[in-house]
């Protein structure tokens, strides 16, 4: 059973320290991409009257935006993930008790999920995690149900 409240909770930190990156790194001079995406984008919104927002506002929207967007998309992840709807699991799971739809038998589906992600950087071993997430939500979007929801575009 999920406890809803711990949940809300831990998400909130999660989205709090996302944010916090995003600003990080929206002014980092060790990835100069981010902060000159979102001052193209800031322009493009001022150019075509979208937004009358100075930048730092604007910005802490959009890093807002972005930051619930990752948590969302993870956690949707997590729910096909805990209800057997993909397999194997690419982020995280239980050790179940009870039969594998797809197996038939028990497994820990945290230790699956650890082997995706290991598997994955053996393979890309100078990509991160940012890619990595990136990875199963492009695989995602190969199923017509995900197409919308993880939209490359």
């Amino acid at each position: 059973m999920i406890d809803r409240r711990a949940l809300l909770e831990d998400l909130q930190t999660l989205l709090k320290r996302l944010e916090a990156d995003l600003l990080e790194r929206s002014e980092s001079a060790e990835v100069p991409d981010v902060g000159q995406a979102l001052r193209a984008e800031y322009a493009r919104a001022k150019d075509a009257e979208r937004t009358a927002q100075n930048y730092e506002d604007w910005r802490s929207d959009a890093i807002t935006q972005a930051a619930a967007a990752w948590v969302l998309s993870c956690v949707f992840v997590r729910f096909l993930e805990d209800n057997q709807l993909i397999e194997p699991p690419k982020i995280a799971g239980v050790v179940t008790g009870h039969s594998s739809l797809v197996t038939g038998h028990s497994q820990n589906r945290l230790q699956l999920a650890r082997d995706e992600h290991e598997l994955f950087f053996r393979a890309h071993p100078k990509l991160t995690d940012r890619d990595y997430l990136l990875s199963v939500f492009a695989e995602l979007h190969q199923f017509p149900a995900c197409r919308d929801v993880f939209n490359p575009a």
